[in-house]
């Protein structure tokens, strides 16, 4: 069962993700994760990311491609839930490509929505832990403030998650992202979930639609 979630940022994609995760055995590919790691570990894929990922710029695709290639190749026949790729058209039939030529293929696309001022809300208020990466937000706060459960790291707000950058990042889905819902739709692979409700909620969804795949 492998999958794409889509939709604007803070709808909850991680977290639902995580959830797909442990449920039903898949493996979590945060492409902001595995650009965020280039980042931290200062690599020369990483100094070229950074700039764009802190202006809310979105990253050139073969710089993607050629770090989800790797990520997918890791695998080793496990399926998987995507979060965070494709952003646009391109990419989505960049990706068709590639999970064509590794003889992987997507079984469906999961589009989580919210409205935009509950999303600004969400993501100004979220954390994520310097060390292990871990993100907590209003639905699931650190026991202590500024610390990780985890790994008793600090959390910090992200550079990508300031209410300015957010804004940005929401214009830019409306207008490149967007379309890909069209896109799936028409390959009928797509499957609407209403992301305006408790994570309780949204999972019962989950569960119930993934379930028939599983």
């Amino acid at each position: 069962m492998n999958l794409v979630l889509l939709g604007p940022p803070g709808t909850g994609k991680g977290t639902i993700a995580k959830f797909i995760e442990v449920r039903f055995g898949t493996d979590h590919i945060s492409t902001g994760d595995l650009l965020r790691q280039e980042v931290a570990e200062k690599t020369q894929a990483g100094k070229h990311i950074e700039p764009m990922m802190n202006s809310g710029q979105l990253v050139e695709d073969g710089l993607v491609l050629r770090i989800l290639r790797k990520k997918l190749g890791s695998l080793k026949g496990k399926s998987f839930v995507l979060d965070g790729f494709p952003r646009n058209i391109n990419q989505g039939k960049l990706l068709e490509k590639l999970l064509s030529d590794m003889c992987l293929e997507l079984d469906l696309v999961l589009e989580i929505d919210s409205p935009q001022d509950i999303i600004v809300k969400r993501l100004s208020a979220r954390r994520q832990c310097v060390k292990c990466m871990r993100i907590y937000g209003l639905d699931v706060p650190s026991t202590v403030p500024g610390i990780c459960d985890d790994c008793g790291s600090p959390t910090v707000l992200r550079k990508d998650d300031e209410p300015q950058v957010v804004r940005e990042r929401l214009r830019l889905y409306g207008s490149i992202t967007k379309p890909l819902s069209e896109f799936y739709q028409k390959k009928g692979l797509i499957r609407r979930i209403d992301g305006n409700r408790s994570l309780q909620e949204i999972f019962g969804e989950v569960e119930k639609v993934l379930s028939v795949y599983a």
